[in-house]
C-alpha cells in the first residue's frame, strides 16, 4: 500500500528524509522523542486519505486540500497545521510526497505531493500533485490507547462530536461496529486467529454493545477485568473476524508489545508475521530489544524466508545535530546504534559481570 514517503520540514524532520517501505513488515525503531509515532501517524493519515476507491477519478483539488488538512489535524490531534511544521528548526515550510499502490493501482498512479506553511491555517495547504486513482484497500491504526473498554462512551461521543476525538481511536471504534464477514476467512488469517485465541486463552465476544472475553469453563469476563495488553490483541482479532483487516490492508501498530509480558512476545511475533504471510502490510514501532531480537529469530525461519522486511532507525535530536537522525536496513544490525537499545545491552553486561572475578568477562 504505502511504498514511499518523503518529508521535509515536518515535526522532527527539518531536513529532507526519504523512506522506502516494503509490502511485508516495516519496523520503526527508536527511543522516546525520536519521531516514531510522528512517522507512523503521517503514513496512516496519507494512506487512509488515499483509500477511497469509490470517489470520482478527478476530484476538485480545493476539496481534497480541505479534507487532507482536516485528516492530518485529526490524526495528530492538533488544532492547526503550524504544530506539524519544524518551524523551530527552519522557516515553517513543510513538504510531503507519498506513493501508494494497491489492487489494480500500480505504483506511479497514486502519488501525492503537497506543501503547507506555518501561520497560514485556512489557505496554508496546497496540493501540487493528486493521485490519478484511489485505492480500494483499507488502512487500520492500533495505537497504544486501548479502546475496547471505552468503546460505548467513544461511540456515543463520536457520533455527536467526532471532531473532538482523535481520529485513529474513532476510526478504530467505527471499524469494530462492522458485523462479522459472511464469507470464511482465508486459511492464513484463520491461522492468525487461532494464535490470537491461544494468546488470550479464549475468544472476544460483543454482547449488547460491550465486549467480553469468553474462556473455557468460565462466564464471559468484562473487559475492564482483562489485562491491557490482551485487550489490544483482542481488538486485532475482532478486526480480522469482521473483515476490516484482510489481505491488502496496511496495519499500523504502535508498540505492539505494550503491556505484554515477555513470555507472550514470541507468540505476538508469530501473529505479526502470520499477518504478513496473509498479505497484510505491517508498519510497527518499538523500542523493545526483546521484541526486535524475536523478530530477527523468527524472520530467519524457512516459512518467513520470502517475507520482505525493513528496519528504520530513528535517533532523537542531540546537542550537536538538528532533527532526528535516520538509518535504514534490511536487517537489524544494518541500522545505526539506538541509544535506548544500547542502554539495555549495556545494563545486561553490567549485570552479568557483577559476580565475576576480577579480570573475567561474561
Amino acid at each position: 500500500m504505502i511504498r514511499k514517503l518523503a518529508v521535509e520540514g515536518v515535526t522532527v524532520f527539518p531536513q529532507r528524509e526519504v523512506f522506502h517501505f516494503v509490502p511485508g513488515v516495516n519496523i520503526i525503531v527508536g527511543g522516546n522523542d525520536s519521531g516514531k509515532s510522528h512517522l507512523m501517524k503521517l503514513c496512516y493519515a496519507l494512506t487512509k486519505w488515499g483509500c477511497d476507491g469509490n470517489r470520482r477519478e478527478l476530484p476538485e483539488v480545493w476539496a481534497e486540500e480541505k479534507r487532507l488538512r482536516r485528516d492530518l489535524m485529526r490524526v495528530f490531534g492538533t488544532h492547526n497545521l503550524t504544530s506539524l511544521t519544524a518551524r523551530n528548526r527552519g522557516n515553517g515550510q513543510a513538504a510531503v510526497q507519498a506513493a501508494l499502490e494497491g489492487y489494480k493501482v500500480p505504483l506511479g498512479s497514486a502519488e501525492l505531493d503537497f506543501r503547507f506553511s506555518a501561520g497560514q491555517e485556512e489557505e496554508g495547504l496546497h496540493i501540487k500533485k493528486l493521485p490519478q486513482r484511489f485505492l480500494n484497500e483499507n488502512a487500520v491504526f492500533i495505537s497504544p490507547r486501548e479502546v475496547l473498554s471505552i468503546y460505548p462512551c467513544y461511540m456515543q461521543a463520536g457520533k455527536r462530536y467526532p471532531e473532538l476525538l482523535d481520529s485513529a481511536s474513532w476510526e478504530l471504534c467505527r471499524a469494530l461496529e462492522e458485523e462479522p464477514a459472511g464469507s470464511p476467512l482465508p486459511e492464513a488469517l484463520r491461522y492468525v486467529m487461532k494464535q490470537i485465541e491461544t494468546l488470550l486463552s479464549g475468544k472476544l465476544q460483543r454482547l449488547n454493545g460491550r465486549f467480553y472475553l469468553k474462556r473455557p469453563c468460565q462466564e464471559p469476563l468484562e473487559l475492564n477485568l482483562v489485562a491491557e495488553g490482551f485487550k489490544r490483541i483482542g481488538t486485532l482479532g475482532l478486526l480480522i473476524g469482521n473483515g476490516t483487516v484482510r489481505p491488502g490492508t496496511t496495519l499500523f501498530w504502535d508498540e505492539p508489545e505494550m503491556n505484554l509480558n515477555t513470555t507472550h512476545l514470541p507468540l505476538l511475533v508469530n501473529i505479526i508475521l502470520g499477518l504478513c504471510r496473509a498479505g497484510v502490510q505491517l508498519m510497527l514501532t518499538t523500542h523493545s530489544l526483546f521484541l526486535l531480537r524475536e523478530l530477527v529469530i523468527q524472520l530467519a525461519d524457512r516459512q518467513n524466508g520470502k517475507l520482505s522486511r525493513r528496519f528504520f532507525g530513528l535517533q532523537p535530536p542531540g546537542d550537536n545535530r538538528c532533527g532526528v537522525r535516520t538509518s535504514v536496513g534490511n536487517a537489524l544490525d544494518e541500522i545505526d546504534h539506538i541509544d535506548s537499545l544500547d542502554a539495555e545491552m549495556e545494563q545486561a553486561d553490567r549485570y552479568l559481570n557483577m559476580n565475576l572475578e576480577p579480570g573475567e568477562q561474561a
